[in-house]
């Protein structure tokens, strides 16, 4: 049996996925084997130039495929949909197949966000609080895990994995701008979903009056976090996990507001729109204009995806070595980016 550790990707072709694919290249490990779920002959060719090892499969609903992979590797990364149990489930089921055929600790890091710690400030109660990384976030989730799939998704893993003895470590990003250095989609979500909406309306929108705060950071050190707890895997060196597994991601803070009247002043600047006027919309709205590209939505999900409080701090992640590169006035200067 090789002496490598074996590293089964999720996601690769995405826009987190592949960003963290460019990370884990770059580090050099030497000791590591590189593999990625891809589902078509274009994903392929395309990780195979990078030296990854590609494998196929239908999609997150082939949860065999999925299981067999995962049970020839001892470390899964996970960056397919965070709202898939079932998918999820699978990989851990596979991981426990590969601890005990190995004998050796396997690992799941796992892709959520902060949406999870989201309000319903139009509908409901703002919530301004900030949620820190070594807080009992996994007693928060499980206590709250009704109200927002990915809280069940997340507790689910980490008591799964408490259970076939595996280790968990929880990645909750908040709002992401920047173009990924990833193979294939380089482009984030909920911006450039902005600005779609923007333009089909002719004008910058925000939903309601935009006061909710999100944390921004950009991709690249989103990134960054999964090469340090990679790395210290390889290393032999503990991370906290389970239970203790969450990692925040933060860089600084914007309000919706700031975001669509700087999508309005780069949208007139390049030809756009005719003025700078923010136009304010409502939840259903807003949900409507989504439904063709995101038909899982609803108001609801909008209001907490375009309009919440959602404010983090990563305590945990840079007591373990991470800080983000880009500061604030990074993500105020690459709306032109995103625009083009």
């Amino acid at each position: 049996m090789s002496s490598k550790t074996k590293v089964l990707l999720t996601g690769a072709s995405g826009y987190i996925g592949g960003a963290v694919l460019h990370e884990i290249l770059s580090l050099g490990i030497k000791d590591i084997h590189v593999s990625a779920l891809v589902r078509s002959a274009t994903q392929v060719k395309g990780i195979s130039t990078l030296g990854v090892a590609a494998i196929i499969f239908r999609g997150l609903d082939d949860v065999d495929a999925i299981k067999s992979a995962a049970a020839e590797h001892d470390i899964v990364i996970n960056c397919a949909s965070a709202m898939d149990l079932n998918a999820c489930l699978a990989i851990l089921e596979g991981l426990a197949i590969r601890r005990k055929a190995t004998g050796r600790d396997v690992h799941l890091l796992h892709t959520s966000g902060t949406s999870n710690y989201a309000d319903h400030p139009i509908s409901g109660t703002p919530d301004l609080s900030i949620k820190t990384d070594e807080s009992d976030i996994y007693g928060w989730e499980k206590a709250n895990a009704d109200g927002w799939i990915l809280r069940k998704v997340n507790t689910t893993l980490i008591d799964t994995g408490l259970e076939y003895g595996i280790k968990t470590y929880i990645f909750n990003p908040p709002l992401i701008y920047g173009r990924s250095s990833g193979p294939f989609n380089q482009k984030s979500l909920q911006i450039p979903a902005l600005i779609n909406v923007s333009l089909a309306s002719q004008q910058a929108v925000v939903l309601g009056r935009g006061e909710g705060i999100w944390n921004v950071t950009h991709i690249d050190d989103v990134a960054k976090m999964y090469g340090i707890i990679l790395k210290n895997i390889s290393e032999h060196k503990s991370s906290p996990s389970g239970k203790e597994g969450y990692y925040f991601l933060d860089a600084g803070e914007a309000t919706w507001k700031e975001i669509s009247e700087q999508i309005a002043r780069t949208g007139k600047k390049h030809g756009h729109f005719k003025s700078e006027v923010v136009k304010q919309v409502n939840a259903e709205e807003l949900a409507t204009y989504f439904i063709k590209s995101f038909p899982f939505l609803n108001a609801s999900m909008v209001e907490v995806i375009w309009g919440s409080n959602s404010r983090t701090r990563g305590e945990r992640s840079r007591a373990w070595g991470w800080s983000p590169s880009k500061s604030l006035e990074a993500f105020r200067a690459s709306f032109d980016d995103e625009w083009e």
